[in-house]
């Protein structure tokens, strides 16, 4: 007997699989009285910059406010009664009325500033309506560059999402205030409780575990911002008063007011604006953005221009007051003292680094070693050359504990200028770039003095022109700036979130869910691709009826657990729909493939349809990646319990992204960073062959179960042979590879014939050896997935070492005996 399909034990064979039979669409009929289902106010936001911003305000932002929910028999529920567009929308920013905040922080009294500065002021506010207490930023000035600055800070965090990031919760437009809101943290700014002196508060200085939990977690946020989104950010305004800290002392970084966005793989090098294929949009400002104290040497250029090195000098001067517990800029001490990174680098010079460290620490509370180690690598952070800095994937590792040895070695700072060198007015004529000002610190008890700062000037540049995302400026390029400075732009800004689309728009987008617009059976449903508004690709996952109560569910959980998530290596949820009685899902798509096609389906298949080497490496490191932010990096941990080649989407670039996340798990984080299960429903849900033994046996969700999966994938790219194949002698691909071991043949033999040797052997080996340990029946010998990452980088000699322990064949077939009993079942009933 054959059957096409056998839906919890076969990955999807694309190829053999017929559409599910849905009765024939007819094209609806346009009727006055059915226009689009409502859009919730908050699930949209239209910023206006120039003249028509209050006007915008009053019309548009007040009808959609105002609009009433409309009572339709079509409105989805979940099973547990809760709307689909209150449940996918709970999460991400809204307009909140100028009353609420008005109430909510008593009428911005005094009594409730949080903090002030260039800026504005932020104030503590208590919402009227569930008493949530969050904190209000309110732009003090007004005019064009400000509104900028509302606007390129809005649309930067709306979209993010990572917990040492400070959450946008909305945003309030109230006739010319411009006001942002974000969660409150309780023990407010690093510098505030850094800086502090026990004589003065009587509250304790900061303890070391804290301080390097702090520092960890800043580097973690600006590696995500500039490796792990679609478009990478740059902070510009990387420093300790905007580093907040929630009530367990996380580092959450907040003020994107000087953000930058930069297309990805910037490399940094002259670039003119006679490129003729510019990849970038190119803006000319001369206004330097950033902290004096905290700016790199380039920035002081006539053209300079933001880059991550930048946000790396400046996260070195971080560190370096974290250790030090000292400001980077701070008059109260003797003159050769006050610029930070200059003395500290005296220091390097003359091997008494350890003396920069906070003497308020108390002795045996820390390591030296480790206190010599913070130092070192802001020293290196701080380089005055921006190619010689490390990256912020680097630094991450390092922190980590996943780079072993000995870090590479500080130069002589002799022969380097100085970062800034202070003189007196009457002796600074003869210097080329100077910047007079007058500097004052918070510790500061005398009168502000007049001191001219000279910056070292820098022979380093990486573009001729300031390089950023083209929404960060209104949608202009460099050739449009030559417009009179009085002319206001008038188009709007968006911030796009997932939002119920109705089914005339799908249907003219999938061609009426055409056969040539159909991509792929996904899990659970079938894929369409097609162009929404005829800008947007999207993919449509028409999963069936919503009669079902299984089907249900998964559609209310994937759209609840997507939505609430962004990363470059993960889907991106458009919308949805759920009129006519069906469940579409919607996604953003850029390609017509998925990873399964490339690596199983290649029939008749020509030598270039081939998935090459440097591609499949390139997947395996980008899935790696999006795994880490889903258990390491996120305010909970996502289990996804279902990662498999078919879930795998291929961009046109071979760039993945990570899908099918309707059996998600979230895992809430308590006080102490363990973790606890949301849903306690403990059923075995998932794609026989990447199931983990471990996990067939509980059903308990769990981030080694992913780990497991992945493992399983690193094989399938590696080998090309499915993870489990009913048409094979060795049904699973985990004992295929496991009698290699056991018996000893070469790892070579298990390489994917079609590559005809054309690959890396190195990387093959480690790949190799890495889906070996991931797969191991014994979850406590699988490495995490930051020790993935790490080795994927090539930092794996201890890990050949550590994780390679084998498993007897008795031991493998004990811990796998339900795997193997359900293959022997599937055997007997004759099904291949």
């Amino acid at each position: 007997m054959k059957v096409n399909r056998l839906c919890f034990i076969l990955p999807a064979d694309f190829n053999e699989i017929a559409p599910l039979d849905y009765p024939p669409v007819e094209k609806p009929v346009k009727k006055e009285g059915k226009k689009h289902p409502y859009r919730d106010c908050g699930a949209h936001f239209v910023g206006f910059i120039g003249d028509s911003l209050r006007r915008f305000y009053g019309s548009r932002c007040l009808l959609h406010c105002a609009n009433p929910r409309r009572q339709q028999s079509s409105v989805f529920h979940d099973l547990e009664g809760v709307q689909m567009s209150e449940k996918v929308g709970g999460d991400n920013p809204r307009i909140f009325s100028y009353a609420e905040l008005y109430i909510g922080s008593k009428g911005f009294c005094q009594d409730e500033i949080l903090g002030s500065g260039g800026f504005g002021r932020v104030y503590k506010a208590v919402l009227p309506s569930d008493g949530t207490v969050v904190a209000v930023k309110c732009l003090a000035e007004k005019g064009e560059r400000f509104e900028k600055t509302f606007a390129a800070e809005l649309v930067a965090v709306a979209h993010l999402r990572h917990r040492n990031l400070v959450r946008l919760r909305g945003w309030c437009v109230h006739e010319d205030q411009l006001l942002l809101v974000y969660d409150y943290m309780p023990n407010r700014s690093l510098d505030r409780v850094l800086f502090r002196r026990p004589e003065n508060t009587g509250a304790p200085p900061l303890n070391w575990d804290r301080r390097r939990k702090i520092v960890r977690g800043l580097a973690a946020a600006l590696f995500y911002l500039h490796e792990q989104l679609e478009t990478q950010i740059i902070h510009r305004d990387v420093k300790t008063s905007n580093v907040m800290l929630d009530s367990q002392y996380n580092a959450r970084l907040g003020d994107f007011g000087l953000a930058r966005w930069l297309e990805h793989e910037l490399e940094y090098q002259i670039r003119t604006p006679a490129t003729k294929r510019h990849q970038f949009r190119l803006v000319d400002t001369t206004r330097i953005g950033g902290t004096i104290g905290y700016l790199p040497p380039e920035s002081f250029q006539k053209r300079s221009v933001a880059t991550t090195k930048s946000d790396v000098f400046s996260f070195g001067v971080v560190v370096l007051e974290v250790v030090s517990g000292r400001r980077a800029v701070d008059l109260t001490f003797p003159d050769e003292q006050i610029i930070l990174l200059d003395w500290i680098r005296r220091l390097s010079d003359e091997d008494k680094l350890l003396q920069a460290g906070d003497s308020r620490l108390i002795d045996g509370s820390y390591k030296l070693a480790d206190m010599e180690r913070f130092l070192h690598i802001g020293l290196l952070c701080t380089l005055h050359n921006p190619l010689l800095r490390p990256n912020m994937k680097w630094v991450v590792e390092v922190l980590s504990g996943n780079i072993s040895g000995k870090l590479p070695t500080l130069p002589s700072f002799e022969s380097h200028p100085l970062y800034i060198s202070l003189s007196s007015s009457s002796n600074t004529s003869g210097s080329k770039s100077t910047a007079s000002s007058r500097l004052s610190t918070a510790t500061a008890t005398t009168s502000s003095v007049n001191i001219t700062v000279s910056f070292a000037s820098s022979d380093y540049v990486t573009a001729t022109e300031e390089t950023i995302y083209e929404t960060a400026e209104f949608g202009v390029n460099g050739s449009n700036l030559s417009t009179s400075s009085s002319r206001r732009p008038t188009n709007f800004f968006m911030v796009d979130t997932p939002r119920e689309i109705p089914f005339k728009e799908l249907i003219v987008a999938t061609d009426n869910f055409a056969e040539s617009r159909r991509v792929a059976e996904l899990d659970f449903g079938t894929a369409y691709q097609g162009f929404l508004d005829n800008r947007h690709h999207i993919l449509v996952k028409r999963l069936g009826m919503t009669k079902c109560p299984a089907l249900r569910t998964r559609f209310s959980s994937e759209l609840q657990n997507l939505a609430r998530l962004r990363h470059r290596n993960l889907v991106q949820l458009r919308g949805w729909c759920t009129e006519q009685g069906e469940m579409l899902v919607v996604y953003d798509y850029s390609a017509n493939q998925l990873l399964s096609h490339l690596l199983f389906h290649h029939n008749n298949i020509t030598g270039s349809s081939i998935l090459q080497w440097r591609h499949r490496y390139n997947i395996i490191k980008s899935l790696a990646s999006a795994i880490l932010y889903l258990h390491e990096e996120w305010d909970e941990q996502v289990i996804h319990r279902n990662i498999t080649s078919s879930a795998i989407i291929l961009d046109p670039d071979m760039n993945p992204r990570l899908s099918s996340f309707a059996l998600a798990e979230f895992l809430t984080r308590n006080d102490h960073g363990h973790h606890a299960a949301t849903n306690k429903n403990k059923s075995v849900r998932g794609i026989f062959g990447y199931m983990s033994p471990e996990y067939i046996e509980s059903g308990e969700a769990t981030a080694m179960a992913d780990v497991y999966s992945f493992g399983v994938v690193v094989l399938e790219v590696v080998s090309g042979y499915m993870a489990a194949d009913f048409r094979q002698p060795e049904v699973l691909l985990v004992k295929r590879v496991h009698n290699f071991e056991t018996r000893k043949r070469p790892f070579e033999e298990l390489v994917d014939i079609r590559l005809k040797e054309e690959y890396n052997t190195e990387e093959f080996l480690r790949l190799t050896k890495l889906g070996i340990a991931c797969t191991r029946s014994d979850p406590t010998l699988r490495p995490t997935i930051r020790q993935i990452v790490s080795i994927l980088d090539g930092n794996d000699k201890s890990f050949m070492e550590e994780w390679q322990r084998k498993e007897g064949s008795e031991e493998w077939k004990e811990r796998n005996a339900c795997s193997l009993s359900l293959v022997r079942r599937i055997h007997a009933l004759g099904l291949h």
